[in-house]
Formats: structure tokens, C-alpha cells, sequence
């Protein structure tokens, strides 16, 4: 009968290994659920048991009508802020005869023109004299204006524009190239593009330093890592290398790139002479990270974990449990509801902390009884998705309570991974009919990679992003130097 058990156990692993697997490869990866099905999997009882009862009487402010938005074009809204030029038509026998009729009223159609993007070539002149009759005289040539690199013809809005197509729209230097070439006939080949981009980073360096810098001296942080894989040179193939991600509620988000996730990769930007990071430390609970605040337990660091990882750690459960994750998905569901509420009314960190207190600490402490309770079960194997579920959520659910001590702390991490997003294009991106030419005959390509980014939203005039070094950037490069991958 063991041996039997022992089957069946292996095989619903085996089960679970091939749904998730399933799932990865066709599913949809959104974490979205609706509450009717969860409220479907619950009994009657407690669908509509009230939110009083647990705490204590006391209930938020319900939606229980929701008005009707206004609908509104997104379109017409972010058209609004565009230069407009305006154009009245008037019928041509009201021209011949204008006396003759009275304006009571017009319609207003609204198109949306481009002009095509367009290079200047500036040819400066600087012209050389000398004195009249001043045989001997000296020559007198006036110098010339500052420049990114002498001898070259790279300007601000150039690397901009460069530097802005490759990291923020997944444009390599090779199709730059291309369409160049295609479009504006302009023969700038992918090497020279290499050369200036190394040149710009080493100018944008301090910039990093500088927000570094700012990153060390505040008391509240998010981190997290992703992998993306980078070019090695000599090797033959593609290496993985991660993107680390720091980010402050005012101070934006920086990227530093490392070959690893070890949590020496931490120091680089939280860890300095002049002064290290000393606060609230909010990652997803990757032991790096506790390794790092162990080996710096000098530094006074608070680790906070993430409520959207223990949540997406029962997703796993749902088939086995469907109940009981249905069950813990609500109340999770309500600490949410409570944080969109704040978060529309701009709650100030305060009034977030008192509404905490109030109304989401008490179901924090539910939750933590239940996972606690749940795992003393036997019928619960700790392989299981269920029993692992539980082995995460219970080594990661004490690191929450700084969320119901400081307003500022976040329930989740998810604003650190949305900054992560626009760097990378998707897994099945390649997969895509219009890429698999691309992939089908691929070119050689530039041996560089993504090191820091500061806000990917783009400025509008991006001349100032390299005219004015002390103004705000919000891109950093990376460079390739001695033909090995040296990374800022």
C-alpha cells in the first residue's frame, strides 16, 4: 500500500509538472481574476457573508452602485496637447454673397497628420583672417562650439534619437541601419553607431553615479531582477545576464546590469564609502537578497516582502484546492480592493497607514493563522503546489508587517516589474510571421547591451538629453571595451 501511495503521489506531480507546462506554453499568463468565479467556488454562505464581521464592525465605504463612467475617446484626450493648426471652410455661394447670410452654427471634424522625421546636415564655417598689412600677423580663426566628439558629425538629437530607437523601441543598430539607408539614403554604418554609443556612455556614466547616489541616501527601496540574454563575444552563442532594478517612489527607477543574481551585485549601487543604503528593503524574497542584508548586518535594512508573489505561488493549487484558493484569493482580493480605493482618492501615506490599520491588518492576521493551520495538516504533502504555497507564504508573510507601519511601503513589488517591462520584447515576439524573416537569415549584430535606464518615459525634446548633463535623463548605455563585455 505505500508503494501505492508513493505512485500516486509521483504521479499527480507529474500531473501538475505537465498542466503547468501546458499552461506556460498556451495559457494566458495574466494573474487577473474575476471575483464572481471566485465567488462561484465558495459556498453561499460565504459569498455573502459581510466584511463587518470580520472586522469588528466596523466596513469601508462599499461600492454598492457604481455610476456609470463617461465614456471618452483616449484618442481624442491625448490629441488634445498637440499643436493645432485650424482650417474653416465656408461654402462658396455664402463667399459670393456674404451679406446675404448669417453663421448659426459649424461642424468641427478633427485628422491627424505626421511629418516624416528628417536630418539637417549643418555645415559650419569657421572663417580665418588676417590684419590688413600685417604681413606677419597671426591668424585669427574663431573656435569652435563644444561638441559630443570632435571630428564627427554625431550631434545631441542624433545619439538621441539613436540611443532612444535601440532601448526604448528594440531598434538594433543593424536595422538602423537599414532604414536609414532605405528611407533617407544615409550610409551610417552599424560600427560607427557601436563607436559613438561606447563614447555617450562613458559621458552619461556620472549620471548613473549620480542616481545611485540618490538611490543610497533614501530609506525606501524596491528591487528586483530579471534575466535577459546578452551577446558573448568568443563564446558562440548567447549568455544570460540580469537586470536589477531599483526603484523610488521620487527619485524614479534605475537598471544595472550584472552577469549573475548573486547578492554581491547589490553592492554596486547600494553599498559605498561615501555612504550605503540604510531603510525598508522591498524585493520578492529571493535569498540573495536576505544574504545581502545578513552579510551587511551593520546596515540598519528592513526586509519587506511581496503580496503579489504569495498570491501567484497558489495559483499553481487552484486544480488540487479549488475552495480553499478560492477562499485565500478573496481575502487577498479585499486587502486590494482597500489599496485601489486609496490609491484613487490620492491617499496620503497617512491616511493610508490609519485605513491599514483599520481595515486590512485584522484580515492580515487571519491569513497568517490559516497558513499556519493549513500547514499542520497531514493531508497536505509539502511537495504538493498547495504545501509549497504554504512554505513561501509562511517564510515571507512576517516580512509584511512594515506595510501596516508606514503608509509609503507597498502591498507588492509590481511597480519594479512594470519598470521592466518596456525592456524586453516577449518571449513570443520571435515567433511573430513579420520576425521570422529577421530570425530566418539573421545579420551580425552589435555587441552591446542595456546597463541603466531612468524612467522610460521618453522627453519630449530629446536634444536636452545629452545638451544639458545636469538636467534629467532618462536612459544610460553600456559599453563593450577590449572585445569583452564590460558593462557600467
Amino acid at each position: 500500500m505505500a508503494e501505492v501511495a508513493e505512485l500516486r503521489t509521483e504521479l499527480k506531480q507529474q500531473k501538475a509538472i505537465n498542466r503547468e507546462l501546458l499552461k506556460r506554453l498556451y495559457g494566458s499568463r495574466s494573474e487577473q481574476m474575476d471575483s464572481n468565479q471566485l465567488l462561484l467556488l465558495l459556498s453561499e454562505d460565504e459569498a455573502k457573508k459581510p466584511i463587518a464581521a470580520e472586522t469588528g464592525g466596523h466596513e469601508p465605504e462599499a461600492e454598492t452602485r457604481k455610476t456609470r463612467a463617461r465614456r471618452t475617446s483616449k484618442l481624442s484626450d491625448s490629441l488634445k496637447s498637440l499643436p493645432t493648426l485650424e482650417r474653416v471652410i465656408t461654402a462658396p455661394e455664402v463667399l459670393a454673397n456674404p451679406d446675404d447670410y448669417r453663421l448659426i452654427g459649424e461642424e468641427v471634424s478633427e485628422r491627424l497628420h505626421v511629418s516624416p522625421q528628417s536630418f539637417t546636415l549643418e555645415r559650419i564655417r569657421r572663417q580665418t583672417h588676417v590684419k590688413r598689412g600685417d604681413l606677419d600677423g597671426a591668424l585669427i580663426t574663431p573656435p569652435l562650439e563644444p561638441c559630443l566628439l570632435p571630428g564627427s558629425v554625431l550631434t545631441p538629437s542624433l545619439g538621441a534619437m539613436l540611443l532612444t530607437e535601440k532601448f526604448c523601441y528594440h531598434q538594433p543598430f543593424y536595422r538602423q541601419e537599414w532604414r536609414l539607408r532605405a528611407t533617407h539614403g544615409i550610409e551610417l554604418r552599424r560600427d560607427l553607431m557601436c563607436s559613438w554609443h561606447n563614447h555617450l556612455a562613458g559621458l552619461l556614466l556620472p549620471l548613473h553615479e549620480r542616481i545611485a547616489r540618490k538611490m543610497r541616501g533614501s530609506d525606501y527601496l524596491q528591487i528586483d531582477e530579471t534575466p535577459i540574454r546578452c551577446l558573448d563575444p568568443g563564446a558562440g552563442k548567447t549568455a544570460l545576464g540580469y537586470l536589477w532594478t531599483y526603484r523610488h517612489p521620487h527619485h524614479g527607477v534605475l537598471f544595472d546590469w550584472h552577469n549573475s543574481r548573486a547578492n554581491t551585485c547589490l553592492d554596486h549601487v547600494l553599498i559605498s564609502e561615501e555612504g550605503s543604503f540604510n531603510g525598508i528593503l522591498q524585493s520578492d524574497g529571493l535569498r540573495a537578497y536576505q544574504t545581502f542584508i545578513g552579510r551587511h548586518h551593520q546596515q540598519d535594512i528592513t526586509p519587506v516582502s511581496c503580496l503579489a508573489h504569495i498570491r501567484r505561488k497558489f495559483i499553481k493549487a487552484r486544480d488540487e484546492h479549488p475552495r480553499l484558493v478560492a477562499w485565500i484569493f478573496h481575502q487577498i482580493g479585499q486587502l486590494y480592493r482597500l489599496e485601489a480605493e486609496l490609491k484613487k482618492r490620492d491617499a496620503s501615506p497617512g491616511l493610508r497607514w490609519r485605513a491599514r490599520r483599520r481595515w486590512s491588518l485584522l484580515r492580515y492576521h487571519h491569513l497568517a493563522k490559516l497558513f499556519k493551520h493549513l500547514r499542520r495538516r497531514r493531508r497536505i504533502l509539502p511537495k504538493s503546489p498547495l504545501g509549497e504555497a504554504l512554505h513561501y507564504a509562511l517564510g515571507q508573510w512576517p516580512h509584511l508587517a512594515p506595510c501596516f507601519e508606514d503608509g509609503r511601503v507597498e502591498l507588492d513589488n509590481n511597480l519594479a516589474e512594470n519598470a521592466i517591462r518596456p525592456t524586453k520584447l516577449g518571449h513570443n515576439y520571435a515567433n511573430m510571421r513579420i520576425m521570422r524573416r529577421c530570425f530566418s537569415n539573421p545579420q551580425p549584430r552589435p555587441r552591446f547591451e542595456i546597463v541603466s535606464l531612468h524612467n522610460h518615459r521618453l522627453s519630449r525634446n530629446r536634444k536636452s538629453l545629452l545638451a544639458g548633463l545636469n538636467r534629467r535623463f532618462f536612459w544610460l548605455g553600456g559599453c563593450i571595451r577590449d572585445n569583452a563585455c564590460s558593462f557600467i
